[in-house]
């Protein structure tokens, strides 16, 4: 409670305002007219010292009575924090982006911080039956702006990240054309003949020409074939230039397979997540409770074929009574990573199917005369099943929107179905989800 007004007091910048708890548990603050005492006072007294003092109390007569209706209830149902209290607020919100009216008020700040310790420890479990309520909690702290740091943990969801497309291709350039290859063994193009010489040149240089007429073509020879030479020696060099850069490149090439192959060479490409990554097994669930710390959770053991059942943890109470879920044949997922699950571990997960609206949940049913303890097989995705599912990587996160059940209510996996000893698993919600 003293987090609550805490938060209040960051919110609507009071300055000098330290609320604090007496020794009997009631919240209270000292204020220049006297001592204040109670949560749902002490948050109207400041937020009427705030500039907001009209948003955060109600902007109609309405507003106002629906504010002090949920301070009070926050005051005297929220405490203890449990499910059957918390669920209310999540229905309260199924439709609705604050508490009261279209904006944040006071019933937001004070309810927020005093459902704080519950929301920030909902296993990954719980978030889907309480979505409309971390929904907006994570809103309201994102409103509250530099007030959430008075707060002792804060809220962080784990949200899917959008990867836009890559870009369109730009078109490929067109080729220019090739020139026509030269004939084999054509001569090589003759220079272009120098500009006439003066008329006194010329016929000075007459009796020359006269004087030698074989002259000229065998020098011509000469020169050509020196032309030829140098031009042979020219393509040779680039011929032995491009050699040795093929060369090179597939030296290159070489060795980057080389390290490829190896164990030194590189980081090993991350296999993409499959079904095949996990232990799913046929358990018979041998006892069951209510979770000592929360309503909405059943408290299993499951003997899953090892030498003592597993303690497992599951979200039921609102979908299944509880002597219907003792002695019944389950899946469960055992390679998951441990979990703290309102103070008590959980070693698993029963894969349940349901509705769009998750409003309808059940576990999904095992053939007759299958032993415990059996692992349940993928057609096209063969084990080993990983030792344990690393939570940072989100495999589960990534293989859940793929586990379906069809409108013959036979839970797969992209299409290949969850398979036994004794036929395929089946479900009892048709086109729903499996987790």
């Amino acid at each position: 409670m003293e987090t609550a007004a805490r938060f209040v007091a960051a919110y609507c910048g009071v300055s000098g305002a330290e609320p604090t708890t007496s020794s009997s548990g009631v919240v209270q603050l000292q204020t220049k007219e006297g001592l204040i005492t109670g949560l749902g006072t002490v948050a109207q007294y400041l937020a009427k010292q705030s500039s907001k003092a009209q948003q955060l109390l109600g902007a109609s007569a309405e507003d106002q009575a629906q504010v002090a209706e949920w301070l009070l209830w926050a005051v005297t149902e929220l405490t203890p924090l449990v499910d059957d209290k918390l669920f209310k607020v999540n229905d309260h919100l199924a439709t609705r982006t604050f508490l009261v009216g279209s904006s944040l008020t006071l019933a937001d700040l004070v309810v927020f911080g005093v459902v704080h310790p519950a929301v920030v420890a909902f296993p990954v479990a719980q978030t889907l039956h309480f979505a409309n309520l971390l929904r907006w909690a994570d809103h309201t702290q994102y409103l509250s702006g530099p007030a959430a740091s008075v707060l002792p943990v804060p809220l962080v969801l784990k949200k899917s990240q959008f990867a836009p497309p890559p870009p369109p291709a730009p078109p490929a350039p067109k080729a220019a054309p090739s020139p026509a290859p030269a004939a084999s063994g054509a001569a090589p193009a003759a220079p272009k003949a120098a500009p006439a010489a003066p008329a006194a040149e010329a016929s000075k240089s007459k009796g020359d020409a006269k004087a030698k007429p074989a002259a000229a073509p065998t020098e011509a020879k000469a020169e050509a074939g020196k032309a030829d030479g140098k031009a042979a020696a020219k393509g040779d060099a680039k011929a032995a230039k491009g050699e040795a850069k093929a060369d090179g490149k597939a030296k290159g090439e070489g060795k980057g397979e080389g390290k490829k192959g190896g164990e030194g060479g590189g980081k090993k490409e991350e296999e993409e997540p499959h079904i095949g990554m996990l232990d799913i097994r046929v358990g018979t669930i041998v006892k069951v409770d209510k979770h000592p710390n929360a309503d909405a959770l059943y408290l299993e053991e499951i003997d899953v074929g090892e030498d003592k059942p597993r303690q497992v943890i599951s979200g039921l109470v609102k979908f299944v009574p509880q002597d219907k879920m003792a002695g019944r044949r389950v899946l469960v997922v055992c390679n998951l990573k441990p979990a703290k699950m309102r103070e008590v571990m959980s070693y698993g997960m029963v894969l349940c199917a349901s509705n769009d609206a998750h409003d309808q949940v059940d576990p999904v049913n095992i053939p007759e005369g299958v032993p415990n303890g059996e692992r349940i097989t993928f057609e096209g995705y063969p084990g080993p099943p990983l030792e344990e599912v690393n939570p940072k990587k989100k495999i589960l996160e990534r293989l859940f929107p793929d586990m379906k059940t069809d409108d013959k209510c036979v839970p797969n996996y992209k299409g290949a179905v969850f398979m036994t000893s004794k036929g395929p698993i089946t479900a009892t919600i048709p086109n729903g989800s499996v987790a």
